[in-house]
């Protein structure tokens, strides 16, 4: 490897950490406050409850912008911007109420954005090491989510219980990444064209794309899972029996017990012999999961909930790793995966609310965690079938790869 080539893996490595640590805390930090943010802003249940739900729409809404911010601008300096965006609308979204919603929308899609055009980094500039580059990312993502959710109250009270402060100083993380950016982008020059409108777009319809649909499906069903977990895990708990605070600490073990994997399975995945296994072994670990928790004894919740961290974790990162490794080219991988994490993240929104309907309707929580396993089925068919797209040869015959 030339010393130009060696500068080049080490800028995209630290890129990709700089976003993988920053895609998750300025939303995860926020739900631990939800009922000082109420009683700071006077928002009321339906208030935190649309603040909530803001990011998730956004990660469907705004995907559809990534490939036209590369064309436009660049990979690099695309997300050299959202980057700055994403921290300046941290810092002003405590101002005031009408800036804390507006201020949410920005972030939800530029972290929709940045997740977007991951994949495309890797793919262009760490081909040769994408499973294991797409692991760092979705470890560092993982992380990112764990490190929100479990310092949000001890800056709380750091900054003696000042809610408007307390959000504000999530963009110091934020402005930390933005300034690894800025140099680290320059050493990637010379990989394309960097002048703005110099990036042409490439020719073919996306949604032609061999593999583009049951990736799709396959994010779509993960994601569905994940985000109806996130919403109701403690309520399924607390329904079952357990103490309200040990329900709680359910989805923090949630998270950590699938960090490991994170950076495993797509890092095996790079082997292509062996993604179908490994989808397999997720969508069987997940419908294990969720029927344990649904119908097993209230002991083994805490192994149900690892299990499921561990299939979850996995099923992220496979899913963007079946992005990286399907995509026709890497021109194409930002419109791929602004297509199928876009549509899957529009799916993946539908779960919790099916899910707390069902609540209203008299279902137990047992039965409805146990229909969950229906989209443990999509992720494991949909993952079979784009496991085998990602290993044609048109899919994967790609001058930079």
């Amino acid at each position: 490897m030339s010393s130009t080539s060696r500068r080049r893996g080490i800028a995209a490595g630290a890129l990709i950490l700089a976003m993988g640590l920053s895609v998750r805390f300025p939303i995860t930090s926020v739900s631990p406050l939800l009922s000082d943010i109420g009683e700071h802003y006077g928002l009321g249940q339906s208030g935190l409850a649309a603040l909530s739900s803001i990011p998730v729409l956004l990660f469907g809404l705004a995907s559809p912008l990534a490939p036209w911010l590369v064309v436009r601008l660049g990979l690099e300096r695309a997300l050299t911007v959202l980057l700055a965006t994403l921290a300046f609308a941290t810092l002003v979204r405590p101002l005031n109420t009408p800036l804390l919603f507006g201020g949410t929308v920005i972030i939800g899609a530029t972290i929709a954005l940045i997740g977007i055009l991951a994949p495309q980094v890797i793919r262009r500039s760490l081909p040769k090491r994408g499973g294991f580059w797409t692991g760092v990312y979705t470890t560092a993502f993982g992380a990112s989510a764990a490190a929100g959710a479990a310092f949000a109250v001890p800056v709380f009270t750091l900054v003696n219980e000042h809610t408007a402060i307390a959000l504000a100083s999530w963009a110091i993380p934020l402005l930390i990444a933005l300034g690894v950016t800025l140099g680290f982008v320059p050493a990637l020059k010379g990989e394309g064209p960097e002048r703005p409108g110099a990036i042409q777009a490439p020719a073919g319809s996306v949604f032609k794309a061999r593999g583009l649909w049951p990736v799709t499906g396959f994010f779509a069903c993960q994601a569905l899972i994940y985000f109806s977990l996130t919403a109701w895990l403690p309520t399924i708990a607390a329904d079952r029996g357990m103490d309200p605070v040990q329900a709680g600490l359910l989805l923090a073990w949630m998270s950590i017990a699938g960090l490991p994997a994170s950076l495993l399975a797509p890092t095996l995945a790079g082997r292509a012999n062996l993604r179908t296994a490994l989808i397999v072994t997720v969508g069987l670990l997940s419908a294990t999961g969720l029927f344990g928790l649904a119908y097993g004894p209230l002991a083994l919740a805490p192994v149900m909930v690892a299990v499921l961290g561990i299939a979850q974790s996995a099923a992220f990162g496979l899913s963007i790793a079946l992005i990286v490794f399907t995509a026709p080219s890497a021109a194409q991988t930002a419109s791929f995966s602004a297509v199928s994490q876009g549509v899957g993240y529009l799916i993946a929104a539908s779960g919790p609310l099916l899910l707390g309907l069902f609540a209203q309707l008299g279902w137990s929580w047992a039965n409805i965690v146990a229909l969950l396993t229906v989209a443990s089925l999509g992720v494991l068919v949909c993952g079979v079938m784009a496991s085998r797209a990602s290993l044609k040869p048109e899919a994967t015959a790609d001058p930079d790869q």
